[in-house]
């Protein structure tokens, strides 16, 4: 006799059929990468685990290739994993510009680490991301981030300057625990959600100068955790040299017509690239802060 499976046996049986041939994951090791390749529904990304190399300088790579697959990298580290904590060696690092987020203790306690430059997707830094890095002066950031969660830069001395970019929208309690920055600059127009305060000691509240996007110090001024700074103050943004508050298409033309002669702009305000002159790389600059590459 023939026996039928029910159907929903069958079902699961599919199912799970169909799971097994659409996702994997394997770990596999590029130079001084430890990574796990996955292929889930016909995407084929990567994880970076770990960094096991003594380079002092590090440039993460966009992707690995396995078994003539190439995989992109979009999470340096994972709920597992921290990269680059406890490293001895690294001074400088660049993320690959594909990375989606930057994992919980991922950077955490490298005493050589000056400066960093995040992918133009990022969108969140975890927790402890870059916590007690005592030597970090340079972070570069880019306005896909849009999440900064707790302790993520905290007791990092060196660090005195920071610019968060136009797209970040929550930070996370003590994100800059006994960080004594002196300035910090906030493109988004829209305050961003601070879980709980940003650091411990109530005397970097007065301290450190905060400078908002034109027009927004009203609605700074308004929020929650804003107002408990002494020196608030608007700014405009790299590459408005209208000074009206927007980097957009007006601010180009302003640039050619100075370099035709039609019209003057400032030095300090134009000279984007910071060559002594006002001329086309001015002008690519520009249109590179407008698409977010900058």
């Amino acid at each position: 006799m023939i026996r039928i499976t029910s159907p929903y046996r069958l079902f699961a049986i599919i199912a799970m059929a169909l799971i097994f041939q659409s996702a994997y994951a394997v770990r596999y090791q590029s130079g001084d990468f430890v990574f796990d390749c996955n292929y889930i529904w016909g995407k084929l990304t990567a994880t970076l685990l770990r960094y096991t190399g003594s380079s002092p300088d590090v440039i993460i790579p966009e992707t690995v290739e396995y078994e003539g697959n190439i995989y992109t990298i979009l999470y340096i580290g994972d709920e597992f994993s921290s990269p680059f904590i406890n490293n001895t060696y690294v001074r400088t690092v660049q993320l690959p510009n594909n990375a989606l987020s930057v994992s919980v203790e991922s950077f955490s306690n490298c005493p050589q680490l000056e400066s960093v430059i995040l992918g133009r997707k990022l969108e969140c830094i975890e927790a402890y991301s870059f916590y007690h890095c005592p030597l970090l002066r340079e972070v570069k950031m880019y306005n896909r981030l849009s999440e900064i969660e707790e302790y993520a830069f905290a007791e990092c001395p060196s660090l005195s300057s920071l610019t968060l970019g136009r797209g970040v929208s929550y930070l996370g309690r003590c994100v800059f625990d006994q960080t004594p920055l002196q300035s910090l600059t906030l493109l988004n127009p829209v305050p961003a959600i601070c879980d709980g305060p940003l650091n411990s000691q109530s005397s970097w509240y007065t301290t450190c100068q905060v400078y908002v996007h034109l027009g927004s110090k009203q609605a700074y001024d308004a929020s929650s955790e804003w107002p408990r700074f002494s020196h608030l103050d608007e700014r405009a943004e790299e590459g408005d040299v209208t000074a009206d508050g927007l980097v957009d298409i007006a601010d180009v033309n302003l640039l050619i017509n100075d370099m035709l002669g039609r019209e003057h702009v400032d030095l300090t305000i134009g000279d984007l690239t910071q060559d002594g002159k006002i001329d086309i790389s001015d002008i690519n600059q520009l249109i590179n802060i407008m698409l977010g590459k900058y």
